[in-house]
């Protein structure tokens, strides 16, 4: 196993499950031959991919990272389940379900993933709900291997099944485990002035870019009211915005789609947080995950992703500011990760030891003043035609990411069609609504669409004039904060 997926093994914690969630609904009312449970069983009987019969092993004394076996004892059973939803069976209902899944950690002992096929859905629909262990895949993978279990024709053969496992192997004895983990430990000693190097390398390439530029790095966020310790309960919902919207946004504002997602989210959360009595101090600091791989990196498993730290300028009050200034500030991120950043994460966790590790994610990450970021948004982008999935429909598939001590929210968008699919993932035991925020970005995009769409009646001398103002001078942006202003009354608490 890789440092960076024994990572997520290692972020666990009794209030931490750190896997993910792909939730598919398909339409089955018109079905050929008809639904029944054992078609869905059926399809990841032939199509589950070797990487899902694997199950993890812990070395002895942790003097390494733990081992991926073939599961000697791997059952289809185990792994599958299946739920009916009671009437009316509506969508709030499958979050709830989603939500009550998302609260259970999974056995080691066994491959960790499980999928709860659900019935009894309003409208002739059954959804799919995919629990996998983020050490066992990233979002790009997971890209992958949804787009391996679906087909582009309805009436298409099907598909090619993925290649059968290797036989299954004994658990490796301790002797084994024990001289496996000196020996690669060794190599990594015999590489690290090298990786010391390329990291000396590449933070003196970055501070030489930053002062450049003239911005400073973010290291803490503020606190906000859902940067708090966290429960195992979790709570999930999800909103469908166009993708229309969200591209004339782009082209009005010479931005990015990615860009476009975090201004609505960022308008969202400052809408969500001013109902709450939050004043915006310093602005919310985003983690982006970002995938390594190159493009030809079609993956079905494992880790390979690193992140940008983005400043969401919650504390500016005008969206369309705010937005200009998400994109200058996205935009030095990835400069700032293309001078090797991120790959060199990936490396460092080589090193890490597993014990040092658990009681930094379970100890001292919880305790620390200020969390490190305060949410975590990523985007992905599905296919733009439609998909079948065992001679049926997908109508809609959201995803949702594991949340971190002190980050009780995620917010994880994926494209499919002509919609936007955003799903968020919170802790209800840190007070955050998942429904009332989504309604916020709803409304949050719909502001965004009147500001760079004014009606002419309301402006007649100019009526085609698009209001996009501009970038506020200065280094450090300063009369952008000052501009910041409070937009709601009675008690307030301060947000940094």
């Amino acid at each position: 196993m890789t440092g960076l997926d024994a990572s997520f093994l290692y972020m666990e914690s009794p209030s931490v499950s750190m896997h993910a969630v792909s939730v598919m609904l398909v339409d089955v009312s018109n079905m050929r031959g008809g639904y029944a449970f054992e078609r869905v069983r059926g399809l990841f009987e032939r199509h589950l991919v070797p990487g899902l019969r694997r199950r993890m092993v812990e070395v002895p004394w942790n003097l390494h990272h733990p081992v991926w076996i073939d599961d000697p004892d791997f059952d289809l059973s185990r792994h599958l389940r299946r739920a009916t939803l009671a009437p009316p069976g509506d969508q709030r209902a499958l979050e709830s379900l989603v939500g009550e899944v998302l609260s259970t950690h999974m056995n080691r002992a066994h491959p960790l993933w499980e999928i709860t096929v659900v019935e009894g859905l309003r409208g002739g629909r059954v959804a799919l709900i995919c629990k996998v262990h983020h050490a066992v895949i990233d979002g790009a993978a997971m890209a992958t291997v949804l787009e391996r279990v679906m087909s582009s024709e309805y009436d298409a053969p099907d598909i090619t099944p993925a290649s059968r496992a290797s036989a299954s192997e004994p658990i490796p004895g301790a002797r084994r485990l024990i001289v496996d983990a000196l020996r690669d430990r060794l190599r990594g000693l015999l590489r690290l002035p090298r990786l010391v190097a390329q990291t000396a390398r590449a933070g003196v390439r970055l501070l030489q870019r930053t002062r450049g530029q003239g911005l400073s790095l973010p290291f803490t966020a503020p606190r906000a009211s859902f940067n708090a310790r966290l429960t195992p309960r979790r709570s999930f919902a999800a909103v469908d915005l166009p993708l229309a919207d969200v591209k004339a946004l782009k082209a009005a504002l010479g931005c990015t789609l990615n860009d476009v997602v975090l201004g609505i989210a960022a308008a969202g959360l400052r809408r969500c947080l001013d109902r709450r009595g939050e004043v915006h101090r310093r602005p919310l600091l985003a983690c982006i995950p970002v995938a390594t791989g190159g493009p030809e990196d079609a993956r079905l498993g494992g880790n390979k992703v690193s992140s940008l730290l983005v400043s969401l300028r919650t504390d500016l009050a005008d969206p369309l500011v705010r937005l200009r200034e998400i994109h200058a500030l996205t935009e030095s991120a990835k400069h700032a990760h293309d001078l090797e950043i991120g790959g060199l994460l990936e490396q460092w966790t080589e090193y890490a030891h597993p014990w040092l590790a658990r009681l930094l994610m379970s100890r001292v990450l919880p305790r620390l003043p200020r969390p490190p970021v305060n949410l975590v948004i990523s985007n992905l982008r599905g296919p733009t035609d439609t998909r079948y999935l065992i001679g049926a429909s997908l109508e809609r598939l959201y995803l949702g990411g594991p949340l971190v001590e002190q980050l009780g929210l995620n917010l994880t968008l994926w494209s499919y069609r002509e919609t936007v699919h955003l799903a968020a993932v919170t802790c209800p035991d840190v007070g955050l609504d998942p429904h009332e925020l989504l309604r916020d970005c709803e409304h949050a995009l719909a502001e965004l669409i009147a500001a760079v769409r004014p009606d002419p009646a309301a402006n007649p001398r100019n009526p085609r004039r698009v209001h996009s103002p501009r970038r506020p001078a200065g280094r450090a942006h300063g009369q952008a904060r000052r501009s910041a202003k409070s937009t709601t009354s009675g008690p307030r608490r301060t947000i940094g």
